[in-house]
């Protein structure tokens, strides 16, 4: 088998180390389509050799995916931060909340440690909370978005007991069996041109 060029071992060197792709493109004073094309060899040689070089070549490549992976999860979490809309990251497989951000603490009255302990079905009134999981798993199921508003009255219950009728989008995608809520208060919702628009952009 052919060795690797001369570019694609500082590449594949660079990769090993955690560089993100632009700082690889940086360091060795490459063009994005040269390191491109590095990769696609790596990645080929990668899945052609069984031997230690092959595994080298796999682990590099591991380490790049799980630096994308944590970019993405930073841009999220940054994205949510500066939401005026809460914004809550659910299993769709049991309720947990997995994610959520400060906006959903303050609508619904807990702490972030409260929060965090919390299923989807702890925010829906009681009337409806057993049939909430099978409203869940269906949604889930459907890989659909529903968009804010043109929906039957939709309530959320506070820590303190107190309802509030609430607007609501939802997301999910076949990568994982999480779902995205994005929720605001009904009334300020359709008092708010602004943040409709904002909602119907996202």
């Amino acid at each position: 088998m052919k060795k690797l060029s001369k570019v694609d071992q500082e590449v594949l060197r660079a990769l090993s180390e955690g560089l993100a792709d632009y700082e690889v493109c940086r360091r060795l004073q490459i063009s994005p389509a040269v390191f491109s094309r590095s990769l696609k060899r790596i990645e080929a040689r990668a899945a052609e050799d069984s031997d230690d070089a092959g595994m080298l070549y796999e682990r590099a490549l591991k380490k790049r995916q799980e630096r994308i992976n944590l970019s993405l999860a930073a841009r999220l979490h940054a994205l949510m931060d500066v939401s005026p809309q809460a914004i809550l990251v659910i299993d769709g497989r049991n309720g947990a909340i997995k994610e959520f951000n400060e906006v959903a603490c303050h609508l619904f009255g807990y702490t972030k440690l409260e929060m965090s302990k919390l299923t989807v079905e702890d925010l829906v009134p009681q009337s409806i909370r057993s049939i909430h999981s099978a409203y869940r798993v269906g949604f889930l199921m459907s890989v659909r978005k529903r968009e804010m508003g043109y929906h039957p009255p939709i309530m959320g219950i506070r820590k303190d007991g107190s309802e509030v009728e609430m607007a609501i989008a939802l997301t999910a995608t076949k990568a994982d069996d999480d779902i995205m809520v994005v929720c605001t208060e009904k009334a300020l919702w359709v008092a708010s041109p602004g943040l409709r628009s904002q909602v119907e952009l996202a």
